[in-house]
């Protein structure tokens, strides 16, 4: 469990957001922000946004990754110390996780280049790559507003 001072970790309200820039293109590999309540907001590599609520296995599955996640043990960015602005043309990711809300809000964030992800901690890999995957059953969202899915803003 996420160890919270201040924080009912059993019923506070959470976020997961990943978020990335750079690469070749410059645009990253997409950005997903994911609510305790179910809800999902993509934005593809085309930069296509779209919001639609998750499953409850999907959803699960990333608040497994969530639990196992030390936040508080997390650096603030990993990166090699030969390359600090992870030139040239990497991605940048960065990873929050919020939990609660208002004054008894607590925010982590973590953030690392391509060639120093071997440095970033498993549980903080995990929860982006659990997010991430969620992301990525949304790269065509744009087609599935009408399905009530995914709405295109």
């Amino acid at each position: 469990m996420l160890a919270l001072a201040g924080v009912d970790e059993q019923s506070a309200p959470w976020r997961v957001e990943v978020t990335t820039y750079g690469g070749l293109s410059g645009r990253g590999a997409g950005a997903v922000k994911v609510r305790s309540g179910g809800e999902i907001e993509v934005v593809t590599l085309s930069g296509q946004r779209c919001e639609r609520r998750l499953e409850t296995t999907a959803l699960a599955k990333l608040g497994q990754a969530l639990r196992r996640a030390r936040p508080t043990r997390w650096r603030s960015r990993y990166f090699m110390p030969d390359n600090p602005t992870g030139c040239c043309d990497q991605v940048s990711t960065t990873l929050a996780v919020i939990r609660g809300t208002g004054p008894a809000e607590k925010r982590f964030v973590t953030g690392w280049f391509d060639e120093s992800r071997r440095l970033v901690p498993h549980d903080a890999l995990a929860l982006q790559e659990a997010a991430m995957d969620l992301a990525l059953q949304d790269q065509g969202c744009a087609g599935k507003g009408r399905e009530g899915r995914g709405k295109a803003r």
